[in-house]
């Protein structure tokens, strides 16, 4: 929509703006909301707040009034209702399913997600050609309110500690503070941190690959862009299935995220579609295989009245993911594309292999 009314690519790299800050300025005060409140009333609001902006965004829109400065506020409003939302949400997920299940149950979570992310653009690209911008709104809006009326029937038992007396930014250092003196965590998040700013910020490339590698154009950054989708639902699938047959998860996480940067190395020299579809299906299998045994960690051996301040840091790994994609775009401006992804590989494979030296975290369950 944002095209449309202006057709300057300024303008997008506005509305970019108005989505990624809120969430890196909001995300870790959410956590700490999120442990001095009841998780399941934060996410009440905040999904109620984030259906009215949606619906307001589809109203404007229908009724021609939407002009640039109302997309860019309600998208920023969008991003801000999304940060508080986030570890709210995730936190809540331990309460509801059994510790045994719930490397299952983050699997199968992550299900919808990955499907989106291969038919969704697909879906959504034709029926906006048919109907027009609207429609996205409107199918949005009505995915956050059948979200809200999901939400409304959860029955979780919450034990919210009374107050401390310590102030908002007290509890915050003291969630940084927890993750930066403990290894494992501190492990854990900068696995995540190197898949994001380094790993998946190929995704920014495709294009180059696409149209000047391969020469397929469009339709070859939909293919490249499935095989990673394709891969992804893979690896989910995989361990939701036999997720309690793995015995030593650690090492596996290691080794995945090994593997992972591997073959973004392979992939930034692939000649042509023939090798890039099945690194790129490898990647996300990788990738996914390897971030699912992250956060079930996580999940496991956070502290409770911590959960939803580790959990923000972890989300805000993921929204920091533009700048992953910058960093990728000056490294291709100053040498290329291909140099740019082994780079990225690299770094990923690297940081596990030095991880992979640490006992305590081979030994993890």
């Amino acid at each position: 929509m944002t095209w449309e009314l202006t057709r300057d690519p300024l303008h997008l790299g506005y509305l970019g703006l108005a989505q990624g800050a809120p969430l890196v300025f909001f995300q870790l005060l959410a956590g700490v909301l999120a442990d001095r409140t009841s998780r399941r009333r934060l996410l009440l609001i905040t999904t109620t707040l984030t259906s009215a902006t949606l619906i307001l965004a589809f109203v404007l829109i229908v009724l021609g009034l939407a002009r640039v400065p109302h997309l860019l506020v309600l998208a920023a409003l969008s991003s801000t209702f999304r940060a508080f939302d986030e570890p709210s949400r995730m936190s809540l997920v331990p309460q509801l399913i059994d510790r045994e299940r719930l490397r299952n149950a983050i699997a199968l979570g992550s299900i919808p997600w990955q499907a989106g992310r291969m038919i969704g653009p697909s879906v959504t690209g034709i029926l906006i050609a048919a109907f027009g911008g609207t429609v996205g709104f409107g199918l949005a809006a009505i995915a956050s309110c059948t979200a809200l009326a999901l939400y409304s029937r959860l029955d979780v038992r919450e034990e919210i500690k009374p107050g401390d007396g310590r102030r908002v930014l007290a509890q915050l250092f003291e969630g940084l503070s927890f993750v930066g003196h403990n290894f494992v965590f501190a492990s854990l998040i900068s696995l995540a941190l190197f898949n994001a700013l380094f790993g998946l910020s190929y995704i920014t490339l495709l294009p180059v690959y696409a149209d000047s590698y391969f020469g397929m154009g469009s339709t070859g950054y939909g293919l490249l862009s499935a095989a990673h989708g394709a891969g992804s639902m893979l690896g989910t699938l995989i361990i939701a299935t036999a997720a309690q047959r793995i015995l030593r998860p650690g090492i596996v996480m290691l080794w995945a995220a090994t593997c992972m940067g591997v073959a973004l190395m392979m992939f930034s020299r692939s000649p042509g579609m023939a090798v890039g579809i099945p690194t790129l299906a490898l990647t996300g299998f990788c990738s996914t295989f390897y971030l699912t045994h992250v956060t079930t960690i996580i999940q496991q051996t956070v502290p409770d009245h911590l959960r939803g301040r580790v959990l923000s840091l972890y989300s805000l790994c993921w929204n920091l993911l533009p700048l992953g994609g910058l960093v990728a775009g000056a490294l291709a401006a100053a040498v290329d594309a291909r140099f740019a992804v082994l780079v990225g590989g690299l770094l990923v494979s690297g940081n596990a292999l030095v991880l992979m030296t640490s006992r305590r975290l081979r030994s993890l369950r």
